[in-house]
């Protein structure tokens, strides 16, 4: 009886499995079950309802809504069944934002603030407003004396017009407080509509006066006010309030990036890293809620279709992406500046690839992707091969990873970094209150297609010998070590040859490694991906700079480019005729030296003190290898006025030039030696794979 008791349970249990190993949830299907039950939508509705302004929203860095985003996505993590999940501490500069408005005749005017920019007093700033152009040094010395008064500044931007840069100017001629508002020479930027509000990580310092942002017509009638109030004799007067409470890191202000994992079967301690980033400006609903929905949606997929890779796969959302520092130029990215350099320094050499999402989702949008060198040749193959997954084109790659975005610290720290977008066509909307799903709806089908290709390219990543195309890398050093360039620089002869023959043998190795990759035994995967990533952990490092206007750069360009800069100056004016013309635009050419023709002295030698190396707050920058900063403002202003009195007074200028230069040139040698030896060390890996 018990038998025949054993036999019926056993054929019960086995007519129970059938259904459930028939019915078997793929990843795609998850995917598609996940879009259709309206789970990723789910995640954007709550995140973009989040806000500490209940008009604008906002949720910077370690504000109470930025902090309920990363309690949100702990608890969809955990109930997806990703172990290990954890909030991690990033040190930041708090701005809980509340309102900004200006009133002015009766007439509150609701203004949008701009990211480490200090609030008023509780009452506000009262004061006479006076209209400063675009805000450059003339525009002051064509203006009444601003002093004690609120100025009203069209807005511009690029990098040398940047926030602080007003902001500094504003301060130097003694200004309370700033009033921003778009104008034709801000060309796209806040013009998603006519009423559009901006915002933007100001690289601001605390200590300069308060600014906000009006729309356009707001700022053209306020102006319009100026006009008759001016026509009538009498100052226009004017309250300017940016409410916000300030919390910096020194005082304890801390914000959270969001970690989970999805074990592996293999406990090498190597895994696959995905990133998107959950503070956000304004809603934020493409940039980065969007790219957190995917995230989230291509986690719980995984985990809802039983999906066991080789290796772990940890899935990051980060803090601090759109700004995390004041008193700082580089003052965003700070959640995966602090993951990779401070919280966990040994996941370069353990880290596969980072995938980052960055806006996500924008119907008719082609998928586009920013690689460090290495991955994009692989990334194009893929994008090939996977094409039908992507409805509206294949990934077409922008370049190298920028550093405006969170995969260019980890790049930077030597893990292969790959940055994928599906904006909207027009970046019109970007950081301004029309970044929100009711005016640019996300096609969620397509962020599903988005997730399947990203399933494909993770597969690959766990179980394939690592794509990292080591030739497309030599390939670039041969296009960036210019023996002529450098040897006409001044550089050392042996430094130059040493560093060519440092390529040319990386080149060859590289070449060989690539030639005999397909036929790597399977036994012997394992082994050459732990020597790829070692490699990697030296190349992303030893080969990251950024020139000085903020551009991927090797470390030996912008030294080069400030020596040949500093020769031409020289050679224009050591002639019987002197050229100071031709001298002051090399001179201007320096590290932006230009910038001293739009502000006032003061303001450019600030800004350069923010990024010399050993600054207090480099945050990220400090992986950047940044060029010695040369301060020619002095020598720039003699040769654009020809202000020398005599022979011996242009001797000492040509004098002081060349001292400069020779220290550069030794700078030049010392990063030509350095490449040499990362690559005398690295090539030898590179023959054993």
């Amino acid at each position: 009886m018990k038998r025949m008791v054993l036999l019926a349970f056993s054929l019960c249990l086995v007519l129970l499995l059938l259904p459930t190993a028939a019915m078997a949830t793929t990843f795609d299907q998850a995917v598609d079950q996940l879009v259709a039950q309206g789970y990723p939508q789910a995640t954007e509705d709550y995140l973009c309802g989040l806000g500490t302004n209940p008009l604008l929203g906002f949720r910077w860095a370690g504000t109470s809504a930025d902090d309920q985003a990363a309690t949100y996505l702990t608890d969809r993590l955990r109930a997806a069944g990703l172990r290990n999940v954890r909030l991690e501490p990033v040190p930041v500069d708090v701005f809980e934002f509340t309102s900004s408005s200006v009133t002015v005749g009766g007439r509150t005017i609701v203004a949008s603030a701009f990211a480490g920019v200090p609030p008023t007093p509780s009452r506000g700033l009262t004061g006479e407003v006076v209209y400063v152009g675009a805000g450059s040094a003339a525009d002051y010395d064509a203006a009444p004396s601003v002093a004690g008064k609120l100025v009203l500044v069209d807005f511009t931007l690029d990098y040398y017009w940047w926030l602080f840069c007003i902001g500094a100017q504003a301060d130097l001629r003694g200004a309370t407080g700033i009033i921003v508002t778009h104008a034709p020479i801000s060309g796209d930027w806040f013009s998603a509509a006519p009423d559009a509000l901006g915002t933007m990580d100001a690289m601001y310092d605390f200590d300069l006066p308060p600014m906000v942002y009006v729309s356009e017509p707001d700022g053209d009638w306020i102006k319009a006010q100026l006009e008759s109030a001016t026509a009538a004799g009498t100052p226009l007067t004017a309250r300017l309030s940016l409410k916000q409470k300030v919390t910096l890191a020194d005082a304890g202000g801390v914000g959270y990036n969001v970690v989970a994992e999805l074990p592996g079967r293999v406990n090498d301690g190597t895994f696959v890293l995905y990133c998107s980033h959950h503070d956000a400006h304004f809603t934020g609903g493409f940039d980065d809620t969007s790219g957190v929905a995917a995230e989230l949606a291509i986690a719980r997929a995984m985990a809802q279709s039983g999906y066991r890779p080789q290796h772990k796969v940890v899935f990051l959302f980060t803090t601090g992406e759109e700004f995390g520092y004041t008193n700082a130029r580089w003052d965003w990215a700070i959640g995966a500046w602090w993951a990779n350099m401070r919280a966990h320094p040994g996941w370069a050499g353990r880290a596969r690839a980072m995938v980052n999402l960055e806006m996500i989702g924008s119907a008719g949008t082609p998928l586009v992707a920013q690689a460090n060198v290495e991955l994009a040749p692989w990334l194009d193959e893929r994008s090939k091969a996977l094409g039908s997954l992507l409805p509206y084109g294949g990934v077409y790659q922008l370049g190298p990873i920028p550093n405006d975005v969170d995969a260019w610290t980890f790049s930077a720290a030597g893990v292969p970094a790959v940055n994928l977008m599906a904006p909207p066509a027009s970046g019109v909307m970007w950081h301004t209150n029309y970044d929100d799903p009711a005016y640019y709806p996300i096609d969620w089908a397509y962020v599903g297609q988005i997730a399947k290709f990203i399933y494909r390219l993770q597969v690959g990543l766990d179980t394939e010998l690592l794509p990292y195309d080591l030739k497309a890398r030599g390939d670039e050093l041969g296009a960036v070590v210019l023996p002529g360039d450098l040897l006409s620089a001044g550089a050392d002869a042996a430094a130059v040859a040493r560093l060519q023959a440092a390529v040319n043998d990386f080149r060859t190795a590289a070449n060989h490694f690539a030639a005999r990759r397909s036929s790597i035994p399977a036994g012997d995967i394992p082994a050459a991906n732990t020597a790829l990533l070692e490699i990697e952990k030296e190349i992303g490092p030893g080969f990251t700079g950024l020139t000085v206007l903020g551009d991927p750069a090797y470390p030996h360009e912008e030294v080069l480019a400030d020596v040949m800069h500093l020769d031409a100056a020289i050679s224009a004016l050591d002639q019987s005729v002197p050229k100071p013309g031709v001298a002051a635009a090399a001179l201007r050419g320096i590290q932006g030296t230009f910038a001293v023709d739009s502000f006032d002295d003061d303001v450019y030698r600030q800004h350069l003190r923010r990024m010399a190396p050993g600054y207090y707050r480099l945050a990220w920058g400090e992986q950047a290898h940044l060029a010695p900063l040369l301060d020619v403002i002095d020598q720039y202003h003699a040769v654009q006025t020809s202000s020398w009195q005599s022979d011996e007074e242009l001797a000492r200028l040509i004098d002081q030039l060349e001292t400069m230069r020779d220290a550069e040139v030794v700078e030049l040698n010392a990063r030509l030696n350095g490449m040499s030896a990362m690559l005398e060390d690295v090539t030898p890996q590179v023959s054993g794979l």
